[in-house]
């Protein structure tokens, strides 16, 4: 049984509380639900929001299944596809994901908010509590160990912290975690325009040269998603588009995010960090949403097994190993693919 609320107002003791409404931070709650704890979501953000990531590999679906809404995706799918084009330095062919006696597997463009609000109604039905918009504002730190945090709507006392909040980093910000940059600041800008691109209505593409990648990609029909890193330095203005979609209409502005490659310490006494909290990479790396929805669910799975059998220490280094793992495994990657381009750093 988990711990219930002590006090409605001022403070309140569950046995999770998860920063963040996004994918890491919504899978990590509905687990650790699912396992019968008493979990608290606080988002500081009002949804709908949007945000880039939309493209998901047709691996989500038995993650998506085990989460409960497998059934559900086909309703904020705007778009399936077989594979991307490729044009990597020059080099350009259709990479498919594979198939098997079914046929080709196909991967799904989600209307990002949509799909954020799908998790968002499965982390309600399940029982736990979702609090939107509530800012978290710091830790409470007893012993060197986090149980709880101070938020907007009062004090909650927790067993574990779980921090899903994405490039804010709130809990590695708090904590003054140390984190390890592994490449120079890199910038994405993203948009959307509509209108009729037939040349990528069949399946996504990327294009990089020396001086960076754009990835074009249809979300659902009429309407297609860009997304550009420079490597040259170049400031982009915010009405710039590819040159590709030039004719079509703009939905406002473009936006940035800062995306360099950056590992933080996954997991410590009280706490465990998610998806971009704990690692983020550029997305070249691929799989960034499907990461993200991994690593909340194997927190929450973590989570939910040590605080039923007292063992939380081997818990969290077996999660920030995993963490490691394959955050190192891409960087490899990753450094082969702008090595290709010309890209100092990554050589």
């Amino acid at each position: 049984m988990g711990l219930r609320r002590l006090d409605a107002v001022l403070s309140e003791a569950v046995d999770v509380l998860v920063v963040g409404g996004g994918p890491a931070g919504t899978s990590a709650a509905i687990a650790c639900a699912l396992n019968g704890l008493g979990v608290i979501l606080c988002e500081r953000e009002a949804f709908p929001r949007e945000r880039a990531g939309e493209a998901l590999h047709p691996g989500v679906e038995s993650l998506l299944a085990q989460l409960g809404v497998a059934d559900r995706l086909a309703g904020v799918t705007g778009a399936r596809f077989e594979g991307a084009e490729i044009d990597w330095a020059g080099d350009r062919r259709f990479v498919p994901f594979g198939s098997d006696d079914a046929g080709p597997w196909r991967g799904f463009q989600v209307r990002r908010s949509a799909f954020d609000n799908l998790l968002l109604d499965r982390a309600r039905e399940v029982g736990l509590e979702v609090r939107m918009p509530c800012g978290v504002l710091e830790p409470i730190v007893e012993d060197g160990r986090v149980v709880g945090a101070t938020t907007e709507a009062g004090e909650v006392r927790a067993r574990l912290v779980i921090d899903g909040s994405g490039p804010a980093r709130w809990l590695e910000r708090k904590l003054d975690l140390p984190s390890s940059e592994r490449s120079p600041g890199l910038v994405v800008r993203y948009g959307y325009v509509r209108g009729e691109y037939p040349a990528r209505d069949a399946q996504p593409a990327i294009q990089g040269d020396e001086t960076g990648w754009t990835w074009i990609a249809r979300v659902e029909p009429k309407r297609y998603q860009w997304v550009r890193l420079d490597l040259s330095g170049i400031r982009r203005s915010r009405d710039w588009v590819p040159d590709a979609l030039a004719g079509l209409s703009p939905e406002g502005p473009s936006k940035g995010a800062e995306m360099g490659w950056r590992l933080t310490p996954a997991a410590g006494p009280g706490w465990m960090l998610a998806g971009d909290a704990a690692a983020m990479l550029d997305p070249t790396s691929s799989h960034g949403v499907l990461k993200a929805l991994m690593s909340g669910y194997f927190a929450g799975q973590t989570a939910a097994a040590f605080l039923a059998d007292g063992s939380e220490a081997q818990g969290l280094t077996a999660y920030r190993a995993w963490i490691e793992g394959w955050f190192e495994n891409d960087v490899q990657a990753l450094r082969v693919m702008y090595g290709r381009l010309g890209a100092r750093w990554a050589i």
